[in-house]
């Protein structure tokens, strides 16, 4: 089912939870093409309260086949296009990043869940990746 995973370091692309609230509660990412033995960027999580303070996020993800999901903790400066007042604040959370497995071939649909005390639903994500 269900688990929370380890953490550590990465690049990705900023996707903020913030920015998925307008949205509905299931977010589909688009589908990624990746190498077998690689790690694929798929989302970075965090949030911040009035005062520019980080707010914890809780991520859940489900094993996915063809590979594994990992979280690393990480620090984001909060961009000017989510809010003027904290643009360029530091705040802290998780980039999600998919690693295929070695062999791996095909499709596979990683799927996680973000939480965050300052929003009070849960967001559920889904990104397809193509494994050659």
């Amino acid at each position: 089912m269900f688990k929370r995973l380890a953490v550590a370091i990465s690049m990705l692309t900023l996707v903020p939870l913030a920015q998925s609230y307008a949205s509905s509660n299931t977010i589909y990412h688009p589908t990624i093409t990746m190498k077998a033995g690689n790690r694929a960027g798929l989302q970075n999580v965090f949030a911040w309260d009035k005062n520019c303070r980080t707010v914890p996020v809780s991520i859940k993800a489900r094993k996915p086949k063809n590979g594994n999901v990992y979280l690393y903790k990480s620090s984001f400066k909060i961009p000017s296009s989510q809010s003027r007042k904290c643009s360029g604040k530091s705040v802290r959370g998780y980039k999600v990043v998919f690693k295929a497995d070695k062999k791996a071939k095909g499709s596979t649909l990683v799927k996680y869940q973000v939480k965050s005390k300052n929003v009070d639903r849960t967001f559920h994500f889904r990104r397809t990746l193509k494994i050659k």
